[in-house]
């Protein structure tokens, strides 16, 4: 694991705030099955907001209900961990 996704690691899901969390590859904008394969383009994600059925990788309600878009969460992480 990179060290910026170590770091990703020890924030709270950028969702719900829950911990712990998983490393999620943004996806958004790819094509389908397709992600970078740089690390920096990564969120932390609880297990229920990344594979729930409601989570990113289910219907994504998490991210309709917090009216953030993949994009707009990574930018926040970044500036959680860059400032």
């Amino acid at each position: 694991m990179s060290r910026h996704m170590g770091r990703v690691a020890e924030l709270p899901c950028c969702l719900c705030g829950a911990m712990p969390v998983e490393v999620h590859h943004v996806t958004e904008g790819k094509t389908f099955g397709k992600r970078d394969k740089l690390h920096f383009c990564t969120i932390p994600v609880c297990p229920s907001c990344h594979r729930g059925p409601q989570g990113i990788h289910g219907d994504k309600t998490m991210l309709r209900i917090k009216k953030k878009s993949e994009l707009e969460l990574l930018s926040e992480t970044l500036e959680a961990i860059y400032g």
